[in-house]
């Protein structure tokens, strides 16, 4: 007789309870949460780099994937020539250039004698 009511215990408890998609709701909404925080955003910034890329001309400042800064000398289809010394050029697929570069502006500052700093 024990074992009748143990048995239909167990078999309350393995029942499944609520619909079958309440079990998936927390994973659909990390999903939807990591493509809003994630995914979406890279998009977004690498399609305006590549738009960015698409105006490139002669004589912008450049900074390759590897860190190296130039200056575009000319552009051959998918070939950039950058000078990166002068008289030094190398040859760079296009798809490398990691953005244009524009140098930062750097306000000299002067020291007084009496140690105070002036920035002109």
């Amino acid at each position: 007789m024990l074992a009748t009511p143990t048995l239909s215990l167990l078999a309350e408890a393995a029942a499944p309870t609520g619909g079958g998609l309440t079990g998936f709701l927390p994973i659909i909404l990390m999903v939807a949460v990591f493509y809003f925080l994630v995914i979406r955003p890279a998009s977004k910034q690498e399609k305006d780099r590549k738009a960015r890329l698409s105006k490139l001309d002669k004589g912008d400042q450049v900074r390759l994937t590897g860190g190296i800064l130039g200056k575009v000398v000319s552009i051959e289809d998918q070939i950039v020539f950058v000078e990166i010394a002068d008289k030094v050029k190398i040859r760079v697929l296009k798809a490398e250039i990691g953005d244009k570069w524009e140098p930062p502006v750097i306000t000299p500052t002067v020291v007084k004698a009496d140690g105070a700093e002036v920035r002109s």
